[in-house]
């Protein structure tokens, strides 16, 4: 969040001299705009085209960090957007791609096909695994897992060293909420992150977030940069639970 410049004015009426002052040059901006907003964010990598619209599906894309790039990614359902989530918001997180090219691999009854795997998720050490989005009622039916176990041989080594299925059992709501708070406040805010990283310092037992705010003049404009300093272990929560103004912080290991 940009604060707006306060109208620099003069509080002297009385004018000396009658003499027509020269016009006043405009005033160069110092805080420029960051360059992760002036840049695009790169194309989505799917290998196979994701409808931009589905009747009865939640299909759409996000924007994530890659590094110092901006990535789009493409999902074709609610709990595909919740699993990228949870994934990109981990502190060992590197990159993901959705929508894989085809991999054959030998069905149960021995015939030939080829899976399509949602994602493919790359950690900080370079593990590669890949994900399979599945609601739970699917997940565990015999011919899925059946059929999971047979794709499991043909990847792992080929394309990941890993392969997982996620169904919305698999993702907490307390995890969630985080994950997209984390998420939508990804881009830092140098004019706030600062100060507030400073007062997080001066912690000395678990506060509520809304009232650390208000004790450092940062309330109602910090709660973003909070839940920055606790994605990144300059605070912590008190115990496991959603980050609002009521969650009890305390000072991270990271300071």
């Amino acid at each position: 969040m940009e604060r707006p410049q306060d109208p620099t004015s003069s509080s002297d009426k009385s004018v000396d001299c009658p003499e027509k002052s020269e016009p006043r040059k405009k005033q160069e901006t110092t805080n420029a705009e960051p360059k992760h907003k002036r840049r695009k964010p790169s194309p989505s990598r799917a290998a196979r085209t994701i409808p931009k619209s589905s009747r009865g599906h939640f299909v759409g894309e996000l924007v994530f960090n890659r590094g110092n790039e901006r990535q789009r990614l493409g999902f074709a359902s609610m709990l595909e957007h919740n699993t990228a989530v949870c994934f990109i918001t981990r502190p060992d997180f590197s990159d993901i791609e959705e929508q894989l090219p085809a991999l054959p691999f030998v069905m149960p009854n021995g015939k030939s096909s080829n899976h399509f795997f949602d994602f493919r998720v790359t950690f900080k050490g370079g593990r590669r695994v890949c994900i399979s989005v599945k609601p739970e009622r699917i997940a565990q039916t015999f011919k899925y897992r059946s059929q999971i176990d047979c794709v499991k041989q043909a990847a792992i080594g080929n394309i990941c060293d890993d392969v997982l299925t996620v169904t919305e059992r698999n993702i907490h709501p307390i995890e969630l909420h985080n994950a997209k708070l984390f998420h939508s406040a990804r881009e830092p805010e140098p004019d706030l992150d600062a100060p507030i990283i400073a007062g997080l310092a001066d912690i000395e037992g678990p506060i509520r977030i809304r009232d650390f705010l208000a004790n450092i003049g940062f309330e109602g404009i910090g709660f973003r940069s909070v839940a920055r300093a606790i994605q990144v272990g300059r605070a912590k929560l008190f115990s496991p639970q959603k980050i609002t103004g009521h969650a009890l912080i305390t000072r991270g290991c990271a300071l």
